[in-house]
Parts: structure tokens; sequence; C-alpha cells
């Protein structure tokens, strides 16, 4: 075929498919320009999962009368002018191709400041005046319905819906002084109070139960809210990252927020995170992506690090697991069982990221129940001890492994372990890639306390180990760290490495713990740091408070 020019309704529909992927996308694209305008108030109204009507209403500025058909031709913005301008662009959307490429596939009304137009598939169907309100009213209909065969790419209206519902969560969490609601099919699925608050809009988005665990994060150029390690997800779904409030998704950012809770939260464990970036416009590009969901960092290096600074400062003093009187009211389940399953269940001022730039006897770290008194072991797996607080009771395992957990990270950065010797040296089989990971790390194992070395083909020979490590357990103690040696991540191998030795190296189930050995792990407990979760990041105890017993027993003192 030769080279010609594309008609007009297909470059508008080619456009189309890379802004309007989905319901979802338009209430991103409408909630932003809502926003751009200066609006304080946004009602979304979502029917038939978005196939068969958006409507975003807005008190913002609006749109000139004699600029509202201007606003729904391609590449018609008010935000950019030049090229320089691409390099500070401190607003949402600035392509001008948003309502555009919405009206190339569905059915619009817009009403701004007395003045409306209706469009369908691209064509200027009706213009005229209107009643004037204040800022916009923009309603979508039979969206796709100008390209059917978009509708059968389309997934089930309860996942069409949730996408519509999550993208006004997000931006009702980024901007907390605008009073958002969401409205689907005639019944109202979010409401918040528009005060400003970022903990009162939490509680209006995601509850109250998740609010009250959400902690302030400040930093140079890092600002929001989020949870404490005891409040976790099964997904990455309620990481809400932004850069100057723009949602954004950066691998990077995310693997900066996970390493933050590297010990608290459980492998495959998500905190619950709004998280705000500031960065001058010039720093930054957003438009590297067609949907603007992406943006290049002129110095990532700096900005995940900020990040990470940010969040280990929030999280320096986390609080304990408690028991709750939800767990105890009409609890059908054991206590214990109730609370563990309960478990699982900010904007400010700020200068923007500078992109330029253990004590031995640590004090008890706040969230601490205080001096613990040893009260019994039970079935052989938890220790029940008495504190200032409440009754506490302890995983010992968990408990342990934080204690040398810590232990051996004050090893690896110092002269290293005690190694004790074998009366008989033990014979392993092990794989090509874990001999040659004795070998080429032999100085690092003699510094953990091992002496290991290659024993003919596919064999290892153990001389010592590590003096917290039990002589039948020193095999899979070998094999686990050299399979961590072999893997060569130098990011995070001294946590890994000393996590892995604190698991083989502490009590287990199981092991019976005489009364002095208890009065030992829990005076060690109460001067850890991070010791409210063991380096995996289970919990390592569980409190009941005084105030929650008495008020479960009904007494009055």
């Amino acid at each position: 075929m030769p080279i010609q020019v594309l008609a007009s309704h297909v470059a508008d529909a080619i456009a189309a498919g890379e802004v309007v992927e989905r319901p979802a996308s338009v209430v991103k694209e409408l909630v932003e320009n809502a926003l751009d305008a200066g609006a304080r108030r946004v009602t979304v109204e979502v029917r038939g999962a978005g196939r068969t009507l958006l409507r975003v209403v807005d008190d913002g500025a609006g749109i000139p009368p004699e600029e509202l058909a201007l606003a729904f031709r391609r590449h018609a913005t008010s935000k950019v002018v030049t090229l320089d301008d691409l390099g500070a662009i401190d607003t949402l959307g600035f392509r001008g191709e948003a309502l555009a490429s919405i009206a190339a596939v569905a059915d619009v009304e817009c009403r701004s400041r007395g003045a409306r137009i209706r469009l369908r598939g691209g064509e200027v169907l009706e213009e005229g005046v209107a009643q004037p309100v204040p800022g916009t009213v923009l309603e979508v209909r039979d969206l796709f319905s100008q390209t059917p065969a978009r509708l059968a790419f389309l997934k089930s209206d309860a996942t069409e819906s949730a996408a519509c519902v999550k993208t006004v969560q997000s931006y009702a969490l980024l901007y907390p002084e605008v009073r958002f609601e969401l409205r689907m099919d005639d019944r109202t699925s979010l409401r918040t109070p528009g005060s400003g608050d970022a903990v009162a809009t939490v509680a209006a988005v995601l509850g109250p139960r998740v609010a009250a665990e959400m902690r302030a994060v400040r930093g140079e150029g890092v600002s929001g809210l989020t949870s404490e390690p005891r409040l976790s997800r099964g997904t990455r779904e309620a990481m809400l990252l932004a850069v100057n409030r723009r949602p954004i998704a950066s691998r990077s950012l995310t693997y900066a927020i996970e390493e933050s809770y590297l010990g608290s939260l459980e492998k495959g464990r998500y905190p619950v995170t709004v998280l705000d970036l500031r960065i001058e416009p010039d720093q930054l590009d957003v438009n590297v992506h067609p949907a603007k969901r992406e943006v290049r960092f002129q110095a990532e290096r700096e900005v995940f690090g900020a990040v990470q600074r940010a969040l280990r400062s929030a999280l320096a003093e986390t609080r304990p697991y408690e028991i709750t009187s939800e767990n105890l009211r009409g609890s059908t389940v054991p206590i214990a069982q109730a609370a563990i399953a309960d478990l699982r269940q900010v904007t400010d001022h700020r200068p923007p990221i500078d992109l330029g730039s253990a004590p031995a006897e640590p004090p008890p770290p706040a969230g601490n129940p205080g001096p613990l008194r040893p009260l019994g072991q039970v079935r052989e797996a938890y220790l029940v001890a008495e504190s200032e607080d409440g009754v506490v009771l302890i995983d010992q395992h968990a408990a342990h492994e934080r204690v040398l957990y810590n232990h051996f990270l004050a090893q690896i950065a110092s002269s290293g372990a005690v190694s004790q010797p074998l009366l008989l040296a033990e014979t392993i089989e092990a794989e090509p890639s874990l001999i040659a990971a004795a070998s080429d790390n032999e100085a690092q194992l003699r510094q953990l306390g091992f002496e290991v070395e290659p024993f003919g083909p596919g064999l290892l020979r153990i001389h010592a180990g590590p003096a917290e490590i039990a002589p039948d357990r020193l095999r899979e103690a070998v094999l686990e760290l050299l399979g961590i040696l072999a893997e060569r991540r130098p990011d995070d191998t001294r946590e890994r490495v000393a996590a892995s030795l604190a698991c083989h190296s502490a009590v287990r189930f199981g092991d019976r713990m005489d009364p002095a050995e208890q009065r030992r792990l829990l005076a060690d407990l109460e001067r850890a740091t991070d010791a409210i979760t063991c380096p995996h990041g289970r919990p390592t105890r569980l409190l009941l408070t005084w105030q929650e017993l008495t008020r479960h027993f009904r007494r009055n003192y």
C-alpha cells in the first residue's frame, strides 16, 4: 500500500487506544482534569461498570464557553505551549488528548460555565447554552459504542467496577483536602471529608482499623503514611506511590518500600502505604509512558535512598502486636488464634528531595512491653510473661531468632564469630555451585565461625561451626548458607545470612526451656532492637493489656 495520511476517525481511534483502555482510564483522565482545574469537590458516578455511564462533576475553574469545542480537539491543551514547558510540568494532564480520545469512543456531553457540547465518535452533534453551574459536568455514555470490538476485551462487571473504585481511592488518598464522592449504580461507595487530614481520609477510604495502624512518614522530599508491620496485605495492591501527587508505577521504589520492611514482614506480605515524593519538575520526565503511569528520575539512586530513610525512620518505634477487645468479645476461637487472624487482615509542606547529596548495648526500643517476668512455658512452644502493660505471650523460636539475628549481624560487621570445632568432621554431599561458593567465600565463612572445605567430587567437609549452632543442625545450616552466597546478591546478602544462621541456631518448638533459660531469653529480647518481629517478619509476642483483661472480665479496677 502507498504511504497516505490516516483518516481522522482512524487516527482518533488509535490515539484513544493509548489513553482509554477501560472505564477506569476515563475516570482517571476526568478526575485529573478536575484536580488540575482546582476542584475542591469531585463527584464520580459509575453505572453498568462504566460501560453505560461515567459522570464526573467538579467545582473547579471550568472551561470558558468559547474554548469548549476546542477542548475536544486532539492536542488542545492549556498546560503546555512551548517545548521548554515539557521540562516544568506541574499538572496531572498536559498532552491534550484525553477529551478527544474519550469522545472518539463514546457519546460525550460536557456542561461548563453556561455552555454545553455533545459529541459522538469525535464529531460534534450539538452545541448550545446550559444552566450555569460551578465547575464542569462531564458525562460519558455507551463507552466503546463506536469501537464494539474493544468491548470484548473488557473484563467482568465486578472487575471493571473495582478498577474504577481503586482509581478514585488513589486520588482521594493523595488529595485529602479535596472532598471525593463515588456512586456505583446509585449506591455511595466512597465519601471523604475533604478536611486535609490524611488519617481521616485513610479511615474513609480504607476503614478505621487500617487508619489506626498507620504511621506518618516525613523525610527529605517524602511524606505520607505507612502501616505498622502488624498490618499487612497479601499483594502489593495497597502500596500507593506518587510523585508530586501523580500516581506512578515504579519497580525500583516499590522495592525500596519492601526493603524497608525487611525483617518486619513475612515473605509474601506487603504494607499499606500512601507515599508522595516531592521532586522538582526539571529533575524528572513525566512524558515517557503513553498513559503517564511511569516517570523517569534524573537521579534514581538518591530518590531510592530518600524513600528508605523516611520509611525506616517512621518504623523505628513500631508497636507490639496486641489482643484487642474485638478479639475478646464473643469470639468462638482461641484468643491468640483470633488475634493473629485479625493481624492479617500526609500531605505537608516539605522541601524537594536533595539529589546532590550499632551501639554495643542499644536501649530497649519503644513498643517493648517493659521488663518481662517469666511465668512459665506453654506446650513447649510459648513463654508466658508479665509486664507493666499486661500479659505477654512469646513465641520462643521467633524471639530467639530475633536475638540471634541481631547478634550475627553484629558479628558479621565486626571481627567474627566464635567457632566450635567438631569432634569428628562431617562430610556432606553438595551441588557444584555450592562447592564453588564454599571455595570463593572461605574467608567470609571463617568470619561466621565455619570451617568448610571441598572434599572430592560433589563433597564438602565441615570441621567447625559457630558455637550457637548445635552440631546436629550444622549440615542444613551450611547448605542453606552456601545457597545464599551462591546467589551473589550484594544488596541483602548480609541480612539473609544472619537470618539463616539465626533460624538454625534458635530454640525450636518442642524444646523445653528451664526457668533460667526463659529468664535469659526474655532479658535478651528486652534489649533487642526491632524486637516485635523475627527476621522473617513473624511476630515475636502478643500483648494482652491489663485494660483489655479487666474490660473482658467486667472489672471496675
